[in-house]
């Protein structure tokens, strides 16, 4: 019958086995913490909605489902939920912002992320977001019936797969399926802007008060001096990004308790929801980061043909990205393989993070994994200047690496972030 049940499951896929040679490409799924009650959210909403449509990152595949916001407020935890986790409240949040909102006369209030990871737990649980992200892969409709193609389109653009005998298929496409299933990642993002105003303000008051404390002769001066800094210091916004990122777990047990959900209506194979739901499918954490970025231009003259919108897709599209590194950087299972171009050099530039002298490994792919084979290093002085810039088209360009070898061979090897 487990036979029955994967030729039902696999057998068009089989058609579809081939050589070919290609990179492995991670599927996202990026889902936004809807929490825009600040001054200007309407404003970093459309910003973030820009960056999901029009930059979504692309050195990843986009798994995106139909559930793709969380509003905070309709997930709040229970005193049982909070002590089960260790916490018997948000003490900790409440403090900071306390203590934020008083230095700064009330104005500025530091964003509370202290139980946001619980609250993520709990709507992922009970939303099933694994289950959905499943049946994306399998394109699983309301009735239970499912579709090959998208996960066949996603196999042959991804992995290599080797010419194998008749008896050998069913196994490399298990295995090549279970790896790209595998390699699904969803990452929750919350933001928060802040006019530069405010914290300006924080300072210049603080001078003000030095100032009083000089000689009179100094204090006019100085008085001025503390306004000129202000002046500069308060154009623009300053933008906070936090964002967790979770992994899908799937391997070759996941993946036979998948195909026990299938059952025959007639001669029509489909999913039984039932069955589906009663399986225990789990997103696993990962890691948090946050990022953080001024904005310093403003609406004055020098910048006349700039709109508030400008100000906000800038900061916003900037700072996601500049997230998605750090989280890159933190957690190798999510950082990106790229091929190996001519010149010794990879499609990735300043938008992925790139300074100079970074150090990559190079990778050959040989039965089904990665090994590195060597390193090379960024030419900081040939970095492909790809960042996201108001009215600015991105030219198609490369970064380069300082030296190479014989032994690395475009279009055949690979590379990837070490350091």
């Amino acid at each position: 019958m487990k036979k029955l049940l994967f030729l039902l499951l696999m057998a068009p896929m089989l058609l579809f086995a081939q050589d070919k040679n290609d990179y492995t490409r991670s599927s996202l799924h990026l889902h936004l913490v809807d929490d825009f009650d600040f001054e200007s959210g309407d404003y970093v909403l459309k910003s973030y909605q820009k960056f999901h449509k029009d930059h979504f990152p692309e050195n990843y595949n986009n798994h995106s489902i139909d559930l793709n916001k969380i509003r905070l407020e309709n997930w709040q935890l229970s005193e049982e939920e909070m002590a089960a986790a260790g916490k018997s409240n948000n003490a900790l949040g409440n403090a900071m912002s306390q203590s934020a909102s008083g230095a700064t006369g009330g104005a500025l209030k530091i964003q509370d992320n202290s139980m946001v990871k619980l609250q993520l737990d709990k709507y992922i649980a009970e939303k099933k977001i694994a289950h959905e992200l499943i049946k994306k892969w399998w394109s699983v409709k309301d009735d239970g019936s499912y579709s090959n193609a998208y996960i066949t389109s996603r196999t042959l653009e991804n992995e290599s797969v080797e010419s194998a005998a008749l008896t050998a298929v069913q196994d490399m496409q298990t295995d090549v399926i279970n790896k790209l299933i595998s390699n699904t990642f969803v990452v929750f993002s919350r933001l928060y802007y802040v006019s530069n105003a405010i914290p300006a303000e924080v300072v210049r008051q603080a001078a003000y008060a030095l100032a009083k404390e000089s000689p009179e002769m100094l204090r006019d001066a100085a008085m001025k001096k503390a306004d000129q800094a202000y002046e500069k210091a308060s154009e623009g916004y300053s933008v906070w990004s936090t964002s967790w990122l979770y992994k899908l777990n799937w391997d070759q047990s996941v993946f036979d308790q998948f195909i026990t959900t299938i059952e025959l209506d007639g001669d029509t194979p489909k999913i039984n929801f039932e069955k589906l739901n009663a399986l225990s499918f789990n997103l696993e954490f990962l890691n948090q980061q946050k990022a953080t970025s001024l904005v310093t231009f403003s609406l004055k003259e020098e910048d006349k043909n700039r709109t508030q919108d400008d100000i906000f897709d800038r900061s916003t599209i900037r700072n996601m990205d500049k997230v998605l590194v750090k989280l890159q950087k933190k957690n190798d299972v999510f950082k990106p393989v790229f091929p190996l171009r001519d010149g010794f050099a990879l499609a990735a530039g300043t938008k992925e993070g790139l300074e100079g002298d970074e150090v990559f490994d190079v990778l050959e792919f040989k039965k089904g994994e990665y090994k590195s084979i060597g390193t090379m290093k960024v030419d900081k002085k040939r970095i492909w200047d790809n960042s996201f810039e108001i009215g600015r088209d991105v030219e198609p360009g490369l970064t380069y690496f300082k030296k190479g070898s014989k032994k690395f061979i475009p279009g055949i090897h690979y590379v990837k972030f070490k350091k």
